[in-house]
């Protein structure tokens, strides 16, 4: 699976079924709607990756994706896809949460009352 925003430039790095250089077509539909999402562009290979660098518009946040790279009607590759704008780090443990923002944990450290 891989994680993209929801605007903007994205360049998808994948190792497909055959590496093709040249023209070739973006698909995106949406899981929850099945609106699909066509854009056409050009892979170039870097490694043992293809680069397919494209511009989709704006998309839905929180929403999950079909992705499907054809070389005319041939399927080359496909993947799932989650769309948000949520920074995430492996690194520094941030990690995506449903409840960004919307749900706050209070941290007590001591379960002292007072009796009169």
């Amino acid at each position: 699976m891989q994680l993209i925003q929801t605007s903007g430039n994205k360049t998808f790095q994948v190792i497909p079924r055959q590496f093709v250089v040249g023209a070739l077509t973006l698909k995106l539909r949406s899981e929850s709607t099945n609106v699909v999402v066509s854009v056409g562009t050009t892979s170039t290979i870097s490694g043992n990756y293809l680069l397919l660098p494209a511009i989709f518009g704006t998309l839905v946040e929180n929403d999950f994706f079909i992705l499907e790279v054809l070389n005319g009607t041939e399927v080359i590759y496909k993947d799932k896809v989650f769309c948000t704008n949520q920074t995430i780090n492996q690194t520094s443990n941030d990690y995506y949460t449903i409840n960004k923002n919307q749900y706050v944990s209070e941290d007590s450290d001591s379960n002292e009352y007072i009796i009169i």
